[in-house]
């Protein structure tokens, strides 16, 4: 018995393509997630995607159906033209499932609250992570 799902998004003729694979032994061995074919989406964008679809196993202790789902809200509000966040790359937050809501006044770039919160305190910084003017 093979523990692997298989997907495939189709949206304004892009083909998008996941694959998540569950060890026999998970969760001492963690989740693979990946993919192929991802059309209409920038590789740094993509690799974040898949970072943020296999958290969802190791940090929220999450479904296969939390992580097809955040996967494809991801997929679905980039192609709607949302804005993602510009330190993790996704629409969707992680954590709390959250839109980009903070926007630095300088360079109109928009960040999740916690990838924002992280920042400043990783940097002991207020400063916004782009264009370095006061938050």
């Amino acid at each position: 018995l093979k523990n692997e799902i298989f997907g495939q998004y189709l949206i304004d003729e892009n083909i998008i393509d996941i694959h998540i694979k569950i060890p026999s032994n998970f969760p001492l061995l963690p989740v693979k997630v990946d993919g192929k074919r991802h059309s209409g989406v920038p590789e740094n964008r993509w690799r974040a995607w898949l970072l943020n679809t296999s958290a969802v196993f190791v940090t929220q202790n999450g479904t296969v159906a939390d992580a097809i789902q955040l996967f494809k809200k991801n997929i679905k509000l980039h192609f709607d033209g949302v804005e993602d966040c510009t330190i993790c790359y996704s629409v969707i937050g992680v954590i709390d499932r959250s839109l980009p809501n903070r926007q630095c006044k300088t360079c109109k770039n928009k960040f999740h609250s916690a990838c924002l919160f992280k920042w400043f305190r990783t940097s002991n910084q207020s400063t916004c992570p782009l264009c370095r003017n006061i938050f």
